[in-house]
């Protein structure tokens, strides 16, 4: 199995443009949980390092979690750079050729699109039948900067992106991605339900064993269910850490998955909470705590070549507010919320496949399609790969599927049916001071209850100073930026 994910690992680094440095170093050792972490950085002049982050039970494992990342995002700026654009409204285009409708891609609430906008569109194709139909570009890129350009109705995102050596693999990865954000978009940080998951039954001795590790290290695991949505557990892993983490901003971790076997769905969650520990320490720590343990060409570059300034400035704000505080007022602002147990269900409850059914990635595909499909869904595909490599790269784009409701206030029919489902106040069936209305298609109105209006203002005060848990600033940008505030020099 090593060798086999050293070729996979290698044949993602040989993707990799030929006038760039790629670096590769482990970062776990910036936590205590013993889990390899691994980070792989694509360097290109007068530019941030484009960067992936890997975790596994070995260092291989999480070498091709880092490079495969890493692919994926590159590869990604790549094609939207490169794809034939057509311009054009949703009304225009649609009277000769198949487009999809931006109201079924999840708008912010209070959206001014309208169907006589004129747009950047590039071609997906609907999986399996390969029909080509014309999708926004903002929806492709996985960063603002790769579009060129302004965006005109979302922050584009890196959600639906997946890598590997068949379209099938890659395309389920995206997918599984994309049903992540869905479920638990309404569900945990700041509207954590409190769903706790007891571990009853976990058949593999390694994720066993990780559990009981962390919980000897005084990190109290959680185990927390974000939905069960198309019959598949979607899960989410965070723990309060009672001991001395490396920088406080490791409190604040949390791991997220979703698959049709519940085994893998658990392992997957977990390892990633590891990860994120290890990821946001070398992200937001201390600048002398990096300085003493990254590599010196790298921490030194990336401070050369920051550019917070122009980061989102919500974003950038709230994380150096963060920074400030220790790990005590950090676990403090997630009592409520993320570390809340209101709720208990044993793990031998979710529902699951058996990990043979989906072993393979074709019949993983085929079951995740036909799950959306028995709800009404597609899927659309944009082939990302790099010529002349086997690795394929693709994003996917789930129209219906949903993401960043608290963050960009995005919100489509499926949203307001769950949120009315549960009286929440964030969801309103009449307008009011503060509230937005929800940009559907008169027919999704009706699947969800009919006209809503989504309190923007209600969520704003909701998230708070939670917003970092939902957009991050860039790498070292909020401790560089927090210096600059102080009047002070780099922190040597």
């Amino acid at each position: 199995m090593s060798d086999e994910l050293r070729r996979v690992a290698d044949a993602f680094r040989a993707t990799m443009p030929k006038d760039a440095h790629v670096t590769i170093f482990r970062i776990d050792h910036l936590d205590r949980t013993g889990i390899p972490v691994v980070q792989a950085n694509l360097i290109l002049e007068n530019e941030p390092a484009t960067t992936g982050y890997g975790y596994g039970f070995t260092e291989v494992e999480a070498e091709v979690g880092a490079l495969g990342e890493l692919c994926e995002e590159v590869h990604c700026g790549v094609a939207v750079k490169q794809l034939p654009r057509v311009m054009g409204s949703y009304a225009e285009l649609s009277r000769s050729r198949a487009v999809i409708d931006p109201l079924t891609l999840c708008l912010p609430a209070g959206s001014r699109y309208a169907p006589e906008m004129e747009l950047s569109w590039v071609e997906a194709r609907r999986w399996p039948s390969g029909e080509a139909v014309l999708v926004p570009r903002e929806w492709v890129a996985a960063y603002p900067y790769q579009l060129g350009e302004a965006p005109r109705l979302i922050t584009p995102i890196t959600n639906g992106l997946g890598a590997g050596f068949d379209m099938e693999h890659a395309i389920a990865h995206g997918i599984m991605e994309a049903l992540q954000r869905d479920g638990n978009v309404l569900s945990y940080r700041a509207l954590d339900q409190g769903a706790v998951v007891e571990p009853d039954a976990v058949p593999d001795p390694q994720v066993r064993g990780l559990l009981d590790h962390l919980r000897s290290l005084g990190i109290d695991v959680m185990v927390k269910l974000a939905a069960t949505d198309f019959g598949m557990a979607n899960l989410y892993v965070v723990g309060d850490d009672r001991g001395r983490p490396t920088a406080p901003i490791q409190v604040t971790s949390c791991g997220e998955a979703v698959s049709p076997d519940r085994d893998r769905t658990l392992r997957k969650a977990l390892l990633e909470f590891c990860g994120s520990r290890a990821r946001k320490a070398a992200t937001h720590g201390p600048i002398p705590l990096l300085r003493a343990s990254l590599p010196a060409d790298y921490v030194e570059r990336q401070i050369g070549v920051a550019m917070y300034e122009e980061e989102e400035s919500r974003a950038l704000d709230a994380m150096v507010e963060w920074m400030d505080k220790d790990a005590a007022v950090l676990r403090g602002r997630l009592a409520d919320n993320v570390l809340s147990s209101r709720s208990r269900r044993p793990f031998s409850s979710l529902p699951t496949v058996p990990a043979a059914a989906v072993a393979n990635s074709g019949d993983r595909l085929a079951l995740l399609v036909e799950r959306l499909a028995a709800e009404g869904l597609e899927v659309l595909t944009v082939d990302c790969s790099p010529p002349d490599h086997a690795v394929r790269v693709v994003k996917v784009i789930v129209p219906g599927l949903e993401s960043e409701t608290m963050s960009y206030h995005r919100i489509g029919w499926r949203g307001v049916r769950r949120l009315r489902d549960r009286s929440d106040p964030l969801i309103l069936s009449a307008p009011r001071e503060g509230a937005k209305r929800v940009r559907l298609r008169p027919e999704d109105e009706a699947r969800c209850g009919g006209p809503a209006w989504f309190d923007a203002a209600l969520a704003d005060r909701l998230v708070g100073t939670l917003y970092p848990l939902y957009r991050e600033s860039g790498t070292f940008s909020a401790q560089l930026a927090l210096a600059a505030q102080r009047g002070e020099a780099v922190p040597a």
